[in-house]
């Protein structure tokens, strides 16, 4: 069976003059507040705080960073702030490798091994028989 999967997924619906419903609502609350400063204070204060909220708000409408919006990374980083943190003081277990030159060995010092075993040698296999413990009795 198949199904039919959207192309676009995180596409928002457009409303008015090409912006999308937060956009247009972001920017009319802009124009609200605008408005009320505009009656309420000085022009020199009203200058300088359409400036500064006019780029707050046009850069939370507009604005993504990695595809998330700056309200949603402001939100993201007061929750992160208040949030609670559990700190883990602890020792990491680290494996350590240590390499250790090999002492170089004497020309004489073969002769002096251990008794070795050919495959073929009674020896091998009557060590086998030891270790497994199936001697005649």
């Amino acid at each position: 069976m198949q199904f039919v999967v959207p192309k676009f997924l995180e596409r928002e619906s457009i409303i008015a003059f090409g912006l999308t419903f937060k956009k247009l609502a972001v920017l009319g609350g802009l124009g609200l507040v605008l408005v009320v400063l505009y009656y309420i204070t000085p022009r020199v204060v009203f200058i300088t705080a359409a400036i500064v909220l006019g780029a707050g708000y046009l850069a939370a409408a507009f604005v993504k960073i990695h595809g998330v919006g700056i309200p949603e990374i402001v939100r993201h980083a007061f929750g992160f702030l208040f949030s609670g943190k559990i700190y883990i003081w602890g020792k990491k277990h680290q494996q350590t490798i240590q390499l250790v030159p090999r002492k170089k060995q004497e020309k004489g010092s073969h002769e002096k091994a251990l008794l070795k075993f050919t495959p073929e040698s009674h020896l091998s296999g009557i060590s086998s028989k030891i270790e497994m413990g199936n001697l005649p009795r």
